[in-house]
């Protein structure tokens, strides 16, 4: 195993344990190995989580990564009916509770990112420039709509079936259609 392998191999692993920790947090537990077991048999989000995680290291595997990853990612759509784009960058702590009908375009998710069920994160029209970029901390609530190229603060709430259209600054909240800020920390 090359040093490169290695590396990654070890970021795989770091963010699939930081993942761990976030699902522990929202759950009010600590990590443990039974803990741990229960994620990766039984509990859905965290299963449609480290299928993403898998798809980012299968696609460093030389020749055939790609390949691969594009099928580990079509079966994981078709398991979990929802979808994160093989073009948007996951950053370590993913919390994604209920993986059904999530849709996820291109974008950036920052750290310790929570998307509940029925998100979709896209752009306006399919030729618009740029794309969306979740900060650290951010929640998106059941059946929220980040639409465009637009930018949700560290530590935003974003509620439930709320259609963001504008930029939401750090730690403020955002409700409504279209949503606008109703509280800013």
């Amino acid at each position: 195993m090359t040093n490169t392998e290695s590396g990654e191999a070890a970021g795989f692993r770091a963010a699939v344990r930081r993942d761990l920790a976030l699902f522990a947090h929202h759950e009010s537990t600590i990590v443990t190995a039974g803990f741990t077991l229960r994620m990766i048999l039984v509990t859905q989000g965290f299963q449609f989580v480290l299928a993403r995680r898998i798809q980012d290291l299968l696609a460093r595997i030389p020749v055939i990564g790609r390949p691969m990853r594009r099928i580990w990612w079509w079966a994981t759509c078709r398991s979990f009916g929802s979808e994160i784009a093989i073009g948007c960058t996951v950053s370590p702590g993913l919390y994604i509770p209920h993986p059904y009908g999530i849709v996820v375009g291109v974008c950036t998710l920052g750290e310790n990112v929570a998307i509940l069920q029925n998100v979709t994160i896209g752009s306006r029209h399919s030729h618009s420039p740029g794309h969306a970029r979740i900060g650290r901390n951010a929640y998106l609530s059941a059946g929220a709509a980040i639409i465009g190229a637009i930018s949700i603060g560290e530590g935003a709430m974003i509620g439930a079936n709320a259609v963001v259209l504008r930029d939401v600054p750090n730690g403020a909240v955002a409700v409504g259609v279209p949503a606008r800020i109703v509280a800013a920390s």
